[in-house]
């Protein structure tokens, strides 16, 4: 069953959906954007070792040059990876429900 994640990006006002699957040694992901940055990276096949270590990493080096500095998007990938790799449990990623930056003062 493949993995999906809903990202809420408030900060720039866009909404994304990644959908991913493992197919032999790639994780196919596509992102429903209306980002036009992130569209530029809305379908991906990521090899499995590329997903280990933030420094050699196809997501991230696919956002570099495409996404903002701050965006989200790309951890999301990352989390979509995980869970099709079983290295994020998906019982445990639906259990937790969200993954938060909070700005507060101070």
């Amino acid at each position: 069953m493949p993995s999906s994640v809903k990202v809420n990006s408030t900060i720039c006002g866009f909404k994304h959906k990644i959908n991913g699957q493992l197919e032999g040694k790639e994780i196919i992901t596509d992102i429903e954007t209306d980002c036009a940055k992130v569209a530029k990276i809305a379908h991906m096949e990521i090899p499995k070792k590329q997903t280990m270590n933030i420094k050699e990493n196809y997501a991230m080096d696919q956002a570099k040059d495409t996404c903002c500095a701050i965006c989200i998007v790309p951890a999301a990938v990352m989390y979509v990876c995980k869970m099709e790799l079983g290295m994020l449990s998906k019982n445990l990623a639906k259990q937790a429900g969200t993954v938060d930056i909070d700005f507060t003062e101070g």
